[in-house]
């Protein structure tokens, strides 16, 4: 009896995963991707090459390389423990390693003057169109 849906997708999924690339990818976000790729392909094969082919898109095509997310976690650690000119210096650093975050980090500073100047104290920042591309 061939493999049914689930089955497929959790091949997909571990499949995709060995790959060192998307390792550290969400499986949660793999098998979204292959759930939708799968349906769209004619196999297997097909699937875990458009998926992996959308995940690039998603991430991997902005990034320079692997990246050490433990290291920039402890990075950010140490930084916010050191205060909020740190962490900033930290979180800059780290932004400078995707593409797309890289090339906006000139207008930040000026971009949140303008806004803050505009507002009253802030508490928190709820993104509702993050990664919609608006």
């Amino acid at each position: 009896m061939p493999p049914g849906p689930d089955e497929q997708i959790d091949e997909i999924v571990a499949r995709v995963r060995e790959s060192a690339k998307y390792q550290a990818i969400s499986a949660d976000l793999i098998r979204g991707v292959a759930r939708r790729e799968l349906a769209a392909r004619r196999n297997v094969k097909e699937a875990i090459k458009a998926t992996k082919n959308k995940l690039h898109q998603v991430a991997g095509a902005f990034l320079d390389a692997r990246p050490p997310y433990a290291a920039w976690l402890a990075q950010l650690q140490t930084a916010q423990l050191e205060g909020p000119e740190a962490l900033r210096r930290a979180c800059l650093d780290v932004m400078q390693h995707h593409a797309s975050t890289r090339e906006r980090l000139p207008i930040l500073a000026p971009f949140y003057e303008r806004i803050f100047a505009q507002l009253p104290p802030i508490d928190s920042v709820l993104d509702v169109a993050c990664g919609l591309n608006p």
